[in-house]
């Protein structure tokens, strides 16, 4: 039995899993709900999907390393916050709100990867307190309240909504999730950075023997997950056009769910980031069907669980964690 799924699935970390998902999960759609397939609610899947998916892309370089980043949803957040903040109050445009947002991501991460790698704590530890912390601080900006153009008055409108345009007809988040999911992919499989973060989660003291600063790599992991992050909660902003401190609730789970259905196992070493991204769409697909069907947001959770467990049962065997 375990050799036939070897040879359907492919081995740990091979894309083919996450696809023959996908597949198998958009069959199951059509068939259950016939709305499903139109143009319409695939773009609005593709487009509801584009933030989870981007964090997922960082979530699965930290993966690749033999790490966890559990901190991601509140960085989403809080980082969010902060530009609609700097947009808004302090009526900065936005080449200056963006890329302050995105250095505030890469603070995070680089304060995250110096703790583990210096500090020697575990990142499961490192990344609970940044979800913790900066949820707190996601609930500071307004003073626990959400932000809009139209909290000042006279409104003032924020100034990255092009974000959430679009372009030939098609939404610029879709293109925005696409270019990071290829750039993502390309430097994992064709980089020197790719390999290096591969050898670090098959053999750490083996990449510390050949030269590798394994510190360096695991801090920029961290810097890459919290940057982009950061970036999607931007884009959630721009989308819905106002962005409240628990927005993403869910997420860190979700990231590291889509990372499993991507086929790259926890102790790092191989996988894919079109594989996470992937992932990550499934979930999203849940979502869209739970709503096309009317169901409570509830089932959610539970399809999630079964399909995470069969995930976990064909992922069974050698360098998979027990």
């Amino acid at each position: 039995m375990r050799s036939f799924l070897s040879a359907l699935f492919g081995q740990n970390g091979s894309v083919r899993r996450p696809i023959l998902f996908v597949i198998l999960a958009l069959f199951i759609s059509s068939m259950i709900a016939p709305s499903f397939l139109t143009a319409r609610n695939i773009e609005a899947l593709l487009v509801s999907s584009s933030f989870l998916m981007i964090i997922a892309v960082g979530e699965a370089i930290v993966v690749i390393t033999g790490m966890i980043d559990l901190g991601v949803q509140s960085v989403f957040a809080s980082g969010g916050m902060l530009v609609a903040y700097l947009s808004v109050f302090g009526d900065q445009p936005a080449y200056i709100a963006v890329p302050i947002g995105l250095i505030f991501g890469a603070i995070v991460g680089l304060i995250v990867g110096l703790l583990v790698t210096k500090g020697r704590i575990p990142s499961f530890i490192v990344t609970l307190g940044t979800y913790w912390g900066l949820r707190g601080v996601a609930l500071l900006f307004n003073g626990g309240n959400y932000i809009s153009p139209y909290s000042v008055t006279p409104n003032r409108p924020f100034g990255f909504m092009g974000l959430a345009g679009h372009t030939l007809g098609v939404s610029n988040l879709i293109f925005i999730a696409l270019f990071l999911i290829i750039a993502g992919q390309i430097t994992i499989s064709y980089t020197p950075f790719g390999t290096w973060l591969k050898s670090i989660g098959s053999n750490e003291a083996s990449a510390r023997t050949v030269g590798l600063n394994t510190d360096k790599i695991k801090i920029i992991a961290f810097i890459i997950s919290s940057v982009l992050a950061v970036l999607a909660g931007v884009m959630m902003t721009a989308w819905q056009a106002s962005i409240y401190p628990v927005t993403g609730e869910g997420y860190s789970l979700q990231a590291i769910a889509g990372v499993i259905l991507g086929g790259i196992p926890f102790t790092g070493g191989r996988g894919s980031v079109v594989g996470a991204a992937l992932g990550a769409l499934i979930i999203g697909l849940i979502d869209d069907m739970i709503v096309l069907l009317g169901l409570p947001a509830l089932y959610e959770y539970i399809f999630v669980a079964v399909i995470l467990v069969v995930a976990g049962l064909q992922a069974r065997g050698k360098g998979f964690v027990k």
